[in-house]
């Protein structure tokens, strides 16, 4: 009876281990999930949104907020202001005709703090390219576990000019666009 209990035991602790040494994925969901993209110019605020994208999270243990890996791909041409002019002077800016993607790719964690049991505050730094340029940005994001998703949302700011993007500008000039941008998400994965 000792042996069939002590046998149980093991077979028990090695289930558990072999569960936190294996990552969970989860894809990015576009039901519900939008990145937006804020500015200024000399006429007023302007956004532009897109809800067309993908993306990947590997997740070893929520419990501890332990993110191994993010990546997200957006396609440019699918951020839309709702107004066709501007829409055409955001994508000559980002040269769509040559670079069609924004991708960004978790690098490390830069700290995580724990707010309850199904959420995490983050800092993560990574690899942004815009244009063909890559840029190391950190990004605040707070994950928070819905049901079996994972909701991710949080904000970075960049300029254009490093990612040597010109500010558009309209009327021959008499209307310019601000270098500071901010880049909001709410975005879903799921399993």
């Amino acid at each position: 009876m000792k042996k069939l209990n002590r046998s149980l035991v093991i077979i028990v602790c090695l289930l558990l281990i072999n569960i936190n040494m294996y990552s969970q994925s989860y894809s990015l969901s576009k039901t519900n999930s939008t990145i937006t993209v804020s500015g200024t110019s000399s006429l007023h605020d302007w956004d532009v949104i897109s809800n067309n994208f993908s993306g990947k999270m590997e997740l070893k243990d929520f419990t501890v907020g332990h993110l191994e890996s993010l990546e997200v791909y957006l396609a440019t041409e699918t951020l839309k202001s709702g107004k066709n002019a501007m829409d055409k002077k955001t994508y000559k800016a980002l040269k769509t005709n040559e670079f069609n993607n924004i991708k960004f790719k978790m690098v490390e964690i830069k700290s995580k703090k724990r707010i309850n049991d199904s959420a995490f505050e983050l800092r993560i730094a990574g690899e942004m390219t815009i244009c063909g340029i890559t840029k190391t940005k950190t990004i605040n994001l707070l994950l928070s576990k819905i049901g079996n998703a994972l909701n991710a949302t949080g904000s970075c700011t960049m300029k254009m000019t490093d990612f040597n993007i010109e500010p558009p500008t309209a009327l021959l000039g008499a209307i310019t666009t601000g270098d500071d941008i901010t880049i909001k998400f709410d975005t879903f994965f799921k399993e």
